[in-house]
């Protein structure tokens, strides 16, 4: 848009600027598929992405006729219109990806992921799980694209009504790996959750700030649609690392718990029948004590004696 305000109608730069307009357009053909089957799931957001989706469209058409006919300002009007069309649906969209990551989260605190951030092999085990089914549709996503299914193209028609099929195929795969990036980045926030909370008390972790790293990485390649053999191994080696992470943490809880039983000491009772005979027999016996009889030393250490093994000494 800007540089549209610079170039003159009747240069090279002229055309190629109006060429690259035209890639944009063609570029949100594409993003209009996914949105409308977004829509589509999404009732509460179907009129919002309807509405503006008709706007951009216009906006866009008028805007490729007035630079073609180098009504250059007419054009920059459109264009303006344009972009703040597409602003709008991507702080929709960013808002929504939010509030599923939240729904998902608290879904996993829900099954006692995260009770104890600070050191939770329980709430490590259930990330592990969750990611273990990421994984596993990531798989069959695979398995799909091998298949002939591409997930990059829409089709707009063909020979035969093909290019129908193939339409609904893309925008079924869009779907999938939107859902599929919204899982992954939902693991990666409660990790990150739980790690700040490890390194507020003094326990970071280098392991767990790698496997976000890792995460974060498959996150934008599921975004971009790119599904490999190379993201299945690191998809992998973030699960086996996780797992690994959960068993540390369980075995760490379990020798605290032990610690804390052995050190806890059991406080012996004694029954009330037996405690009130014992008083009685100490009293008789310092009531012996306090009698002076008239023995010789020999009987006089004997008592001595006797007293002794009354009181257990």
């Amino acid at each position: 848009m800007s540089r549209m305000g610079t170039v003159q109608i009747n240069t090279p730069t002229y055309v190629s600027q109006v060429q690259e307009q035209f890639k944009i357009q063609d570029d949100f053909t594409l993003v209009e598929d996914s949105l409308i089957a977004l829509s589509k799931r999404v009732f509460q957001i179907e009129t919002f992405i309807t509405e503006k989706v008709t706007e951009i469209k216009w906006d866009l058409d008028k805007g490729m006729d007035d630079l073609e006919e180098r009504r250059v300002r007419n054009a920059t009007s459109k264009q303006q219109r344009a972009m703040t069309g597409f602003n709008d649906l991507a702080l929709m969209l960013s808002e929504v990806m939010e509030q599923m990551q939240q729904q998902m989260s608290g879904q996993m605190s829900g099954s006692q992921m995260c009770e104890n951030p600070k050191g939770s092999g329980q709430g490590m085990g259930k990330m592990g799980d969750m990611q273990k089914q990421l994984n596993e549709q990531m798989k069959e996503m695979m398995e799909k694209m091998e298949n002939g299914e591409n997930p990059g193209k829409s089709g707009k028609g063909g020979k035969g009504g093909k290019g129908g099929k193939a339409g609904k195929n893309g925008q079924g795969m869009s779907k999938e790996f939107a859902e599929m990036a919204a899982r992954q980045a939902a693991i990666r926030k409660a990790l990150k959750e739980m790690s700040n909370s490890k390194k507020e008390s003094g326990k970071g972790s280098k392991a767990l700030d790698a496997l976000i790293k890792e995460m974060d990485k498959t996150e934008t390649d599921l975004v971009n649609k790119r599904l490999n053999n190379e993201m299945i191994k690191r998809q992998q080696d973030i699960l086996t690392r996780l797992l690994e992470s959960a068993k540390a943490e369980r075995q760490q809880e379990m020798e605290k718990k032990r610690e804390a039983e052995k050190a806890q000491k059991q406080e012996r009772t004694m029954p009330p029948s037996l405690e009130e005979y014992i008083k009685q027999r100490e009293a008789e016996i310092e009531m012996y004590k306090s009698v002076s009889p008239s023995l010789k030393p020999y009987y006089k250490n004997l008592v001595e004696d006797y007293y002794k093994s009354l009181k257990g000494e």
